[in-house]
């Protein structure tokens, strides 16, 4: 008898189980109504009308030291710099005692001439070569200088070789070196352009700064 109840009861049991999606109450959706009549599908025209916000691009700026320059070529210096836009600060440095080999093609008597000779140097193969910008060596071809001199040897022998007769070698001494100029706020685009300039200006170099 005991049995015959609890079977009874695990029939019961089952069966609610199995049923219970069926006797759980229904509940209702409800589905918020949608309006066709006002809705609007935007076209370009639509979106040129929208407001839109720009922020105005910061260009890159960075601070460069040009120097070291002598009483000979700081004035066309500071014209380079005026050309570019550029505000400079002057700044008197410790004359620093330091032999360079130069290789150059001597002055020549105008800009003009300068230019036509370094065309024609330009046809023998040679295109590392800048015309010289300083008071003293205005017009002169320079092709490099070197604190070696075996390396200034060695570019003389090639253009020599190639067919330029006239180059000469000279040892440059940067003792009378007295200032550099500084440079703040300089673009990526004014510092090439300064990197470019410095070889018309012998013994010079274009340091990027920290800006102060």
């Amino acid at each position: 008898m005991r049995l015959l109840v609890w079977l009874v009861l695990l029939n019961i049991a089952l069966w609610g189980y199995f049923n219970m999606d069926k006797m759980a109450p229904k509940v209702a959706v409800v589905h918020k109504e949608v309006n066709p009549e006002k809705l609007k599908l935007l076209m370009d025209a639509d979106f040129g009308s929208l407001e839109r916000k720009t922020f105005a691009a910061r260009p890159l700026t960075n601070c460069y030291k040009w120097g070291r320059f002598t009483s000979t070529n700081l004035d066309a210096a500071q014209e380079v710099m005026q050309r570019l836009g550029l505000e400079s600060e002057l700044i008197e440095e410790t004359p620093k005692q330091d032999r360079r080999f130069w290789i150059y093609y001597p002055p020549l008597a105008t800009p003009e001439k300068a230019k036509e000779k370094a065309e024609e140097i330009k046809r023998l193969g040679i295109d590392e070569l800048y015309i010289v910008q300083d008071a003293q060596w205005r017009n002169a071809i320079s092709f490099g200088l070197f604190s070696e001199e075996v390396l200034a040897d060695n570019l003389l022998k090639n253009l020599k070789a190639k067919g330029v007769r006239y180059a000469v070698k000279s040892v440059r001494n940067q003792g009378s070196a007295t200032s550099s100029l500084l440079a703040k706020s300089v673009s990526a685009e004014l510092a090439v352009e300064l990197y470019n300039i410095r070889p018309e200006f012998i013994g010079t170099d274009v340091t990027s700064v920290a800006c102060q």
